[in-house]
């Protein structure tokens, strides 16, 4: 009887004994896990506030990424003039490239949407300039591939150096472009004395220049035998973004005729003039996941040019434009997005930047040729966004034949 009530005075007490433990554990588990909240939830907070002072960073990089490109060309703005004269004074532009020698003597201008490549020279006004060096320097830039040409753009290679020294972009590692970037496009090997033509110049400290230049056409065809070179690249891009090939095609010749080299004041890069600070950006992040500016050596690569331009299109009518009906509106305001903005587009309908569900239903109502009669017309856009969407209906018809 005795050992039944030790038995049992046991039991009580290992039964006493687990449920302390149990209550003991339960508590700790419960201090564990507001402990994991607070740790969670201060970690949260911690990463929205790097992702503001990320994006903050990434906005007035901008700034800088823009002012650094207009200062470099600002400064060989008047270089140049000081050899060449102000009214002589020529840069890259989205449709032309310009490289110059090293002494700034020579240089060579390609004009994409012309189909014409001019050579010059400035020097003496009693010094004669022979054919032969012409041919020499024709026969040079035909053999020149897309790398060596960035270096000899004045503005692209001074804002490169900059931009990285200041780190305003952080390099990336792009495939070498070693394919020649007049390839198929300049038959001509002879320069007749005939062709040669000569101007005087006065310079501003009252010097006396001469000119002399010569003008090439390019071959018949050129401007298709440019754009063959992308098809692969357009092809496996449009279909990877459900984009129509026509549309990055007609974007591509509407934007630079196929210059690789294109830059304009904004800046803008490449054959689809990529903007680093917008387009560029935002592509690349929904691309990468990564946040970041991208330098200008990444964007004159063809390849990443294509694929950040047939991306951001597909951002902007799936995601931006979402909820148009009408596949010609679709394309349309795509279009005017492209070029001058969503905001623009936005505000071009309703007057506000920020109603884009009260645009979407306005554009809904209206028939795609009223919806393209108001992007050619609405005051609240500027002349080129107006002029882009019929630019862009337009050449996208050349590449009909192309889509998938």
């Amino acid at each position: 009887m005795n050992n039944l009530k030790i038995i049992t005075s046991i039991k009580r007490i290992l039964i006493f004994s687990v449920c302390l433990t149990s209550f003991s554990f339960s508590s700790q588990i419960d201090d564990i896990k507001k402990s994991m909240i607070l740790n969670y939830i201060e970690q949260k907070q911690n990463v929205s506030g790097i992702k503001q002072d990320n994006e903050e960073l990434i906005r007035q990089n901008s700034i800088y990424y823009e002012n650094i490109v207009n200062t470099a060309r600002q400064y060989y703005k008047g270089f140049i003039a000081k050899s060449w004269g102000e009214e002589n004074v020529k840069l890259s532009t989205k449709k032309t490239f310009t490289q110059y020698s090293a002494d700034m003597k020579s240089r060579e201008n390609v004009d994409f949407e012309k189909g014409t490549v001019t050579l010059e020279i400035v020097t003496e006004v009693q010094k004669k300039i022979k054919p032969e060096v012409f041919e020499e320097s024709l026969e040079k830039l035909k053999n020149e591939n897309l790398n060596e040409a960035i270096k000899k753009d004045p503005v692209a290679k001074l804002a490169k150096e900059y931009l990285e020294k200041k780190s305003i972009v952080k390099p990336i590692k792009v495939e070498p472009e070693t394919q020649k970037f007049l390839k198929d496009l300049i038959e001509k090997t002879k320069i007749k004395p005939k062709e040669i033509k000569e101007k005087i110049i006065k310079l501003k400290d009252g010097k006396k220049k001469k000119i002399v230049s010569v003008v090439i056409k390019m071959v018949p065809q050129h401007l298709e035998k440019r754009a063959k070179r992308y098809k692969l690249d357009v092809l496996k891009d449009a279909k990877r973004f459900n984009v129509q090939v026509s549309h990055i095609f007609g974007t591509m010749q509407t934007e630079s005729y196929f210059n690789p080299l294109a830059i304009s004041h904004v800046p803008a890069y490449g054959l689809m003039q990529i903007v680093p600070s917008s387009g560029g950006k935002d592509a690349y992040h929904a691309l990468t996941g990564k946040n970041r500016l991208l330098p200008p050596p990444y964007l004159y690569n063809a390849k990443n040019n294509i694929e950040l331009g047939a991306k951001y299109i597909q951002i902007i009518k799936e995601r931006y434009l979402k909820g148009i009906k009408n596949k010609e509106s679709l394309f349309y305001c795509t279009a005017t997005s492209y070029n001058a903005g969503i905001g623009t587009l936005i505000k071009s309908f309703t007057g506000s930047y920020k109603k884009r569900k009260e645009a979407i239903n306005i554009i809904n109502s209206m028939s795609s040729d009223e919806v393209y009669n108001h992007l050619r017309t609405s005051k609240r856009l500027t002349k080129e966004a107006r002029n882009y969407v019929e630019k862009l209906r337009n050449y996208s018809k050349n590449y009909l034949k192309w889509d998938l």
